[in-house]
């Protein structure tokens, strides 16, 4: 595809990522209290634009870093859901609990994620080491996740939607084992079955189920627009 032809598919979605970043980020410092998770909601969306970069080298055939097909939408994909959509699911599971340390801890969190996100980058580049830290890290932060929010006291969302966030959440936990083992040297897929297994179902099973989950309980923020109620 030429490079006019993937400019005229992606700047449309390309200038939304940022306009909607953009908005929340405003709307993040228009509240009574500036909070660690809304920024992140807002953030969240650099990664988006990250992902349709990836997307257009992809669609273009040519190479980016050095990566070419079938890496470029492999990691438009990454910059999607590992890095737009599991940040954004924990900072939306900020919004549900009410215990303090739950909370902090799912702060610190989204700190962790892009962290861990730039880590794997290295890895994936060569650097030693970081692929083993990138997926224990990983492991790490959805375990966490799932302790904080289960434990604390997920009062401001309804109980269905709850339940199918505790699904959500629940996926990682299972499809980071194989990641586990690719990133020690011992694989129990090869790439293709990783993205079907370890991909498609984060994607679907802890992103997409997690969007549903909270689009259906829209649990509130723990501040106020200045001048509005919650």
């Amino acid at each position: 595809m030429s490079y006019s032809a993937v400019f005229l598919i992606l700047v449309i979605p390309t200038v939304v990522a940022i306009t909607v970043g953009s908005v929340l980020l405003r709307r993040a410092f228009s509240r009574s209290k500036v909070l660690p998770e809304e920024v992140a909601l807002a953030s969240a969306w650099i990664f988006v634009v990250g992902s349709l970069v990836w997307l257009g080298v992809f669609l273009s055939g040519s190479t980016l870093l050095g990566f070419g097909a079938p890496w470029t939408w492999i990691t438009a994909a990454h910059f999607a859901f590992a890095g737009y959509g599991a940040l954004t699911v924990t900072a939306l599971s900020c919004r549900m609990v009410v215990s303090r340390r739950a909370l902090a801890i799912l702060r610190f969190l989204l700190l962790a994620h892009p962290v861990a996100y730039l880590v794997t980058a290295a890895g994936i580049l060569g650097y030693r080491y970081c692929d083993e830290i990138a997926a224990t890290s990983y492991a790490v932060i959805f375990t966490v996740q799932w302790i904080a929010v289960v434990f604390g006291r997920p009062v401001r969302i309804a109980c269905r939607p709850l339940r199918l966030v505790i699904v959500a959440l629940s996926v990682p936990l299972v499809t980071m084992v194989p990641a586990l083992a690719w990133a020690w040297g011992r694989p129990v897929f090869d790439i293709p079955e990783m993205v079907r297994y370890h991909g498609i179902v984060n994607a679907l099973g802890h992103v997409g189920l997690g969007f549903v989950a909270f689009a259906w309980g829209r649990p509130p923020s723990h501040s106020s627009l200045k001048g509005h109620s919650f």
